[in-house]
C-alpha cells in the first residue's frame, strides 16, 4: 500500500482524520479492509490492484475494526464473485465486491438478484470504458451506467477523499436500507492517483458502522413489520440453524406483486437514509456530502454538470472565470446517481440561463446521454408541479419550476477511455453556452474531427469528402480556448519521461510521497498509462503545492522534467510545456559538448529561449557501482534522479530541507517500498 501518515492538528471534529498521501484504490483498500469482514472478487483492470489489496491483508492476517479475520475468495469470473459476495451477505457478513468495465456487465444479472433479496454489500468500481470499436482498459463511465437499472444505488468520488469517505457511506446506507450499494471513482485518474487526504480513522468506521452483529433499530416502518421494532445490523438470511429457501420461482401475481412493492417498502427510503447515513458522518468527521452538491452556485447564471474527477477541473475553471472575466458560474456535483438527486437538481438549477452536462460516456442511439436524460425529467416534473393547483403537486418533493425558470441544456461528451480534458476544453464549453458563444447543443471535448491546417494532401482530400458527405462533422468538437495555467502559484510540477519497466512510476511516487512527509506539501500525483508493455515510452506527472491541488489532467505547464531515458527526443519533445528557467535533467555518460551535441537543433534553440537549465546524469552509472543486485540497476537509476530532482529543484531552500533529512526520508522510502525483500536491497 502506497501511504505515508502525518496527524492532523485542528481536532475540531471527533475524528477529522488523518492526513494521508495514497491513492484512489489503496484509499478504498484501507477503508474496507478496517470495516468490512468478507470480499469476492476476480481481478479486472484498472480495479485490481484493490482485490490485491485486499487478498494481501488476508495473507497478512489483518482483522478489521471488530477485531475479526478479513475473509476472501476470489472465483473463476465476476459472475461468480457476484454469487460468492451476495453469499456472504446473506451470511450476515459486511461484504465487498471490487470490479470494473466488461466485470460489471459479466455479473449485471446477479445484481437484480442481490438486490430483490436485500443484501447490504456495496461493489467499489474503478470506472472504466467498455469494448466497443476496441479494447481500452482506462477512464469512463460506461459500466457505472450499464447497471442504473438494477436497483443498487450508486454513488460517485470526484477525488481519493471523496472516494475513500463514501465507502464507508455507502455501506451505512446499504445497512440502512437493505440495499446494495456501488461506489465508484474514475479508473486511473482517481484510482491511481496519489493525492493528500485525511483518511477516516479506525476508531470512526467502529463508531459510524458499529458491528454486524449490532441490535439496532428498524429505521422504515416495512423493516418493522418484517423484523420487529429492532434487528440485527445486517440480517442473517442465511442461518444454519433456521434453513430457509431463497430465490423460488413465482408465477405472474406472486412476481408482479413483489417487484412493484419494493418501491414503497424500500427503494423510496433510500433518498432520507442517504441523507441520514451523510448527516451522521458529517457530525463525526465534519466532511459534508450531499446527494448533488453545488460549487458557488447561489448566485450562478451558469452551469457545469458532471460527476467523477472532472467536478475538480470544473470547480478551478469556475474560480479562474470568476476571477478573471467577472463571469457567475457554478458547478453541480452528482455525487449520487440512483436514485437520481430529483429534488436537489431542480432546486439547485432552476432559475440559471444554461446548464453544460459534462458526459464521460456516449449513448448514441439514446435521446441524451445518462445525466442530461435524468436532469430533464427531473426539470420537467418540476414544470408539472408548477402547472398544478396550489397544495395538488404530482411531486411532492420537486421544486416547482416555470418556463422561465428552465435554463437552456448542453450535453458534452469528452474523456471517453480517459482521453485528456485539459482547462481550455472546459473553457470552450462555458463559452458555447455564452449569448456570444455558438450554442452547440450537443457536441465532443478533446477530440478532433477536423485536423485544420494539415499539411498532408492525401488528408486533406479525405476530409474535404467527409465535410461534403457530412456538414456538421467540423462542428461536431469544440476547438478548445486558449491554454491557461491554473495550478497554484507556488507549486511546482514536474514530468518523467522514462521505459516501461525502468522504474519510473516508483521514482515519481516516492518524489512524491517524500514532498508530503518532509515538507508536508499537498500532492498531486500520476502515471500516463497505456497499453503498451515493458520498453515503451511512459510518462509520470506530479505537482507538490501549499494549496489544495484539484487539476486532473497531464501537465502542460511544468517546471522540472526528468528523463532517465536517454533517447527521450527520439521519442517526443520533452522541453514542451517546460517553463522558462526551468530544468531539464538528462540520463548521459558523455560530456557536456556531447550532450549539447546530441540535442536535436530545435531543441538547443528552445533551451536557449527559455533559459532552461540542463542537466545530464549518469544515474545508470551510479546505479551499477552501488547496486547489490544487476535487476535492481534500472530502479537505482531512479533513485539517484529523485536525488538530482530535490537538489537542482527550489523545495530544498524553500521549505529549509537539509541533506541529511532528506536523505533520511528518502531511506524511509526505499524501507516501506522494499524492505520485505531485505535490507541488503534497500
Amino acid at each position: 500500500m502506497i501511504k505515508r501518515t502525518r496527524k492532523l492538528e485542528a481536532a475540531s471534529p471527533k475524528y477529522p482524520g488523518i492526513l494521508e498521501a495514497l491513492d484512489g484504490s489503496d484509499a478504498v483498500v484501507a477503508m474496507e479492509t478496517a470495516a468490512s469482514e468478507a470480499a469476492g472478487a476476480y481481478p479486472i483492470t484498472p480495479s485490481t490492484q484493490m482485490g490485491e489489496g485486499w487478498a494481501a491483508a488476508v495473507a497478512a492476517g489483518k482483522t478489521n475494526v471488530n477485531g475479526r479475520r478479513l475473509i476472501f475468495f476470489e472465483p473463476e469470473g465476476e459472475h461468480a464473485a457476484a454469487a460468492v459476495t451476495a453469499g456472504m451477505s446473506m451470511m450476515g457478513l459486511r461484504a465487498a465486491n471490487f470490479s470494473s468495465g466488461q466485470g460489471i456487465a459479466y455479473m449485471h444479472e446477479s445484481l437484480y438478484a442481490a438486490v430483490g433479496k436485500r443484501l447490504t454489500y456495496v461493489l467499489n468500481v474503478a470506472a472504466r470504458a467498455m469494448t466497443k470499436q476496441a479494447l481500452n482498459v482506462h477512464a469512463g463511465h460506461d459500466d457505472y451506467h450499464a447497471m442504473d437499472d438494477t436497483g443498487f444505488f450508486q454513488v460517485f468520488g470526484k477525488d481519493v477523499q471523496e472516494s475513500a469517505d463514501l465507502t464507508l457511506i455507502a455501506h451505512r446506507i446499504a445497512e440502512l436500507s437493505l440495499n446494495p450499494g456501488m461506489s465508484a471513482q474514475d479508473g486511473f485518474l482517481t484510482s491511481h492517483v496519489i493525492e493528500s487526504i485525511r483518511l477516516p480513522e479506525r476508531a470512526l468506521i467502529k463508531e459510524y458502522l458499529g458491528d454486524t452483529a449490532d441490535v439496532i433499530d428498524s429505521p422504515t416502518p416495512a423493516q418493522r413489520l418484517v423484523f420487529g421494532p429492532t434487528r440485527r445490523r445486517i440480517p442473517q438470511t442465511f442461518d444454519l440453524d433456521y434453513p430457509a429457501m431463497f430465490g423460488v420461482v413465482q408465477n405472474q401475481d406472486s412476481y408482479a406483486q413483489g417487484v412493484a412493492a419494493q418501491r414503497p417498502y424500500y427503494f423510496d427510503h433510500v433518498a432520507d437514509l442517504t441523507d441520514r447515513a451523510m448527516r451522521e458522518y458529517a457530525d463525526l468527521t465534519g466532511r459534508q456530502y450531499r446527494r448533488a452538491s453545488g460549487y458557488r452556485l447561489e448566485d450562478a447564471e451558469y452551469v457545469l454538470a458532471g460527476q467523477g474527477s472532472v467536478v475538480s477541473n470544473a470547480e478551478a475553471v469556475v474560480d479562474y472565470l470568476r476571477a478573471k472575466r467577472g463571469l457567475k458560474i457554478g458547478v453541480l456535483n452528482l455525487t449520487m446517481f440512483r436514485p437520481f438527486p430529483a429534488d436537489l437538481v431542480t432546486a439547485q438549477i432552476r432559475g440559471k440561463r444554461a446548464v453544460t452536462v459534462l458526459e464521460r460516456t456516449d449513448q448514441p442511439l439514446a435521446v441524451e446521454a445518462p445525466l442530461l436524460r435524468e436532469i430533464r425529467v427531473a426539470m420537467a416534473q418540476g414544470m408539472e408541479n408548477g402547472r398544478a393547483r396550489p397544495g395538488d403537486v404530482p411531486y411532492a418533493g420537486l421544486t416547482s419550476v416555470s418556463p422561465d425558470d428552465m435554463p437552456d441544456f448542453y450535453s458534452a461528451g469528452f474523456g471517453f477511455g480517459s482521453r485528456d480534458l485539459q482547462p481550455a476544453d472546459l473553457l470552450a464549453a462555458v463559452e458555447n453556452m455564452l449569448p456570444t458563444g455558438g450554442g452547440r447543443r450537443q457536441y465532443y471535448l478533446g477530440i478532433d474531427f477536423i485536423h485544420r491546417g494539415t499539411r498532408a494532401p492525401k488528408l486533406q482530400i479525405w476530409q474535404e469528402q467527409l465535410l461534403e458527405a457530412y456538414p456538421d462533422l467540423g462542428e461536431m468538437a469544440l476547438v478548445p480556448a486558449d491554454d491557461v495555467n491554473l495550478l497554484p502559484e507556488d507549486s511546482i510540477s514536474l514530468r518523467i519521461h522514462s521505459i516501461g519497466g525502468w522504474g519510473a512510476i516508483t521514482m515519481g511516487k516516492n518524489i512524491a510521497l517524500t514532498a508530503f512527509e518532509l515538507l508536508g506539501l499537498n500532492v498531486k500525483a500520476n502515471p500516463k498509462y497505456g497499453s503498451e508493455k515493458k520498453g515503451q515510452p511512459t510518462n509520470f506527472y506530479a505537482t507538490l503545492s501549499r494549496e489544495p491541488l484539484r487539476i486532473n489532467a497531464e501537465l502542460r505547464h511544468v517546471d522540472v522534467v526528468l528523463s532517465p531515458d536517454p533517447n527521450v527526443f527520439r521519442n517526443g519533445d520533452p522541453l514542451a510545456g517546460l517553463a522558462e528557467g526551468g530544468v531539464f535533467i538528462i540520463q548521459s555518460d558523455r560530456t557536456p559538448e556531447e550532450v549539447w551535441d546530441a540535442f536535436p537543433a530545435g531543441a538547443r534553440r528552445t533551451i536557449v529561449e527559455r533559459g532552461i537549465r540542463v542537466y545530464a546524469l549518469n544515474g545508470f552509472e551510479i546505479a551499477s557501482s552501488e547496486a547489490s543486485d544487476p535487476e535492481l540497476r534500472y530502479r537505482m537509476q531512479g533513485a539517484a534522479f529523485l536525488g538530482a530532482f530535490f537538489h537542482v529543484s527550489p523545495l530544498m531552500d524553500r521549505e529549509k530541507l537539509d541533506e541529511a533529512t532528506l536523505f533520511e526520508g528518502i531511506r524511509a522510502q526505499m524501507q516501506a517500498k522494499f524492505g520485505g525483500k531485505g535490507d541488503r536491497v534497500v
